[in-house]
C-alpha cells in the first residue's frame, strides 16, 4: 500500500494510468502537468543559467559550474525539465521521472497547499509580483510553503555528498515517486514474486527500462515492505514464527 504522500502525489500529477512500458514522462508529462523538458548535452549548471536568464526567470542558481544528470526549475505552476543527453536511455527516462516528481512535490502541491491557506490574495506572492508579507513569510516558513522561483540542483557538499539531511530526504522522496511512475509497485511485486532475487531485479529493469541500481534498490525497498507487512500480521494474530 503506498504512503498517503504518495498517494496525494500520484493523483495531483495526473499520471497514474499508463498501458505501456517502458514509459517516456519526456512525452506524457507535458500532457498532465505544465512542464517542459529541455535535452541539453553534457548539461552543465551554466546550461540552466543561460535557460532561465533567457527566460527572465530571476534564479538562485550557484555560480560553480559542474555537470548534472538534470535539473527542475519552477515558477508561476510551470516548470522547464533539464536532462542530459549523454546519458544511457534508462538514465535519462528515470532522471526526467525524478525532475517531474520534484516539480509535483516541491511546487505543486506547496502551491496548492498555499492557495488553500491564504486564498488566491497570494498568487502575486507565489508569482514573484509582490513580496510576501511579515506574516505570509512567518507562515510559509511553518507550513512549509515555498514562495518565488524554486530549483532543484541536488545540492552537494564539496566532498559529494548531499548538503543536509532535508535535502536527502527530499531526494529520497522523489525517487520513490519516480519509481512509482516508471514501475508502480504492485507491478514489481508481482514480478518479484514470481523471479526473485537478482535475475527478478533484471527483469524489472528491462520491463520498465530503469537503470539495474534504481531497480536493485526499488526491488530492495519493496521486498523489504512485504517482509515487514508479513511479520506484523503474524505478530498479531499471535501465529508460531518458529
Amino acid at each position: 500500500m503506498m504512503g498517503r504522500w504518495l498517494d496525494e502525489a500520484m493523483a495531483i500529477s495526473g499520471l497514474q494510468e499508463c498501458t505501456s512500458y517502458p514509459r517516456d514522462l519526456a512525452v506524457e508529462a507535458p500532457y498532465q502537468l505544465s512542464v517542459e523538458t529541455v535535452p541539453i548535452p553534457r548539461l552543465t549548471t551554466a546550461h540552466v543559467a543561460a535557460w532561465t536568464s533567457k527566460r527572465k526567470v530571476p534564479h538562485p542558481i550557484s555560480d560553480t559550474h559542474r555537470e548534472i544528470y538534470g535539473c527542475m526549475v519552477a515558477w508561476k505552476g510551470s516548470a522547464l525539465l533539464f536532462h542530459d543527453t549523454g546519458d544511457s536511455e534508462d538514465e535519462q527516462r528515470f532522471t526526467v521521472a525524478h525532475e517531474v516528481a520534484h516539480f509535483v512535490l516541491d511546487h505543486v502541491i506547496p502551491r496548492e497547499r498555499a492557495l488553500r491557506y491564504f486564498g488566491e490574495g497570494i498568487l502575486p506572492v507565489l508569482d514573484g509580483k509582490r513580496n510576501p508579507s511579515l506574516e505570509e513569510r512567518l507562515s510559509s516558513v511553518f507550513g512549509q510553503v515555498p514562495l518565488g522561483v524554486q530549483v532543484k540542483l541536488m545540492d552537494r557538499t564539496p566532498s559529494g555528498h548531499l548538503a543536509s539531511g532535508a535535502i536527502a530526504e527530499a531526494e529520497r522522496r522523489a525517487d520513490r515517486l519516480a519509481l512509482e511512475f516508471l514501475a508502480p509497485a504492485e507491478l514489481v511485486r508481482r514480478m518479484l514474486r514470481i523471479t526473485p532475487g537478482e535475475d527478478g531485479v533484471l527483469r524489472v529493469a528491462r520491463r520498465f527500462g530503469l537503470p539495474e541500481d534504481k531497480a536493485r534498490d526499488h526491488a530492495r525497498a519493496l521486498m523489504r515492505q512485504e517482509r515487514a507487512q508479513r511479520f506484523s500480521i503474524i505478530e498479531f494474530l499471535g501465529e508460531d514464527r518458529s
